[in-house]
């Protein structure tokens, strides 16, 4: 006869069901099996047949194949809830990197218009020395052109008066 007293075959205390569903199943299925553990003790205690302790083995078998199959049940149950979160999860993912794309393509833009009116303001600048530079030259040009004719004025004079 098959060890079926192992508790940990029968429910795994560190996997709570995650719907009352199954937790309803495993309450009817210990209920099942306290009362085969009295009938058990039933047959134990009044001499049973073979019979009885066939018909009994037979119940437990019945008994032990519900129980997979209600864990067979539970683990569908929960991989499908698994994969419904894994969906979820992955749309998620896809609309938050679509939002970052968006964002990223936003900050792009006014980064690209704030360098465009930097480089803007820069020409302006440039072109505004630029003028001020040739004012500035043309100034001293003026300067060194009439200090130059008033010393070829000077030279004229004193080559022709002085000598």
């Amino acid at each position: 006869m098959p060890v079926n007293d192992d508790p940990s075959r029968i429910e795994n205390a560190s996997r709570a069901a995650y719907d009352g569903r199954a937790e309803v199943r495993f309450a009817a299925i210990e209920t099942r099996l306290a009362a085969l553990e009295v009938d058990v003790a039933v047959i134990r205690t009044s001499f049973a047949t073979k019979d009885d302790v066939q018909s009994l083995r037979e119940e437990i078998h019945a008994a032990t194949e519900r129980i997979m199959k209600v864990l067979y049940e539970h683990k569908l149950e929960f991989n499908n809830a698994l994969a419904a979160q894994r969906e979820d999860f992955h749309v998620a993912l896809v609309r938050q990197r679509e939002e970052f794309g968006a964002a990223l393509a936003r900050q792009h833009e006014e980064f690209s218009t704030a360098l465009a009116r930097q480089h803007e303001e820069f020409n302006m600048a440039l072109m505004e020395h630029r003028v001020e530079l040739h004012k500035t030259l043309m100034s001293h040009t003026w300067k060194v052109y009439g200090l130059a004719i008033m010393l070829l004025g000077g030279v004229y004079y004193i080559a022709r008066y002085v000598h």
